[in-house]
């Protein structure tokens, strides 16, 4: 699926949200703790998402180029 620069901001949003969501493990006084497995699991979905949005990101640069190119 094409994305729009608004709809990966807003991708990137989230993942900011479920970052500050995940610092509150650091607080033992605020939230229960995740287990090292659960919070390792956490962080490699993170990391997935922000890799798919890199892959969304580079997909909308080449069609830019491509749009630029052929315009000229």
């Amino acid at each position: 699926m094409n994305k729009d620069l608004y709809e990966l901001s807003v991708e990137i949003t989230g993942v900011s949200m479920i970052i500050v969501g995940l610092s509150n493990q650091l607080d033992n006084e605020t939230t229960d703790t995740l287990t090292p497995n659960a919070m390792n699991d956490a962080l490699f979905g993170i990391s997935r998402y922000l890799d798919r949005i890199a892959d969304d990101l580079t997909k909308l640069n080449n069609a830019y180029v491509l749009k630029a190119r052929v315009a000229v």
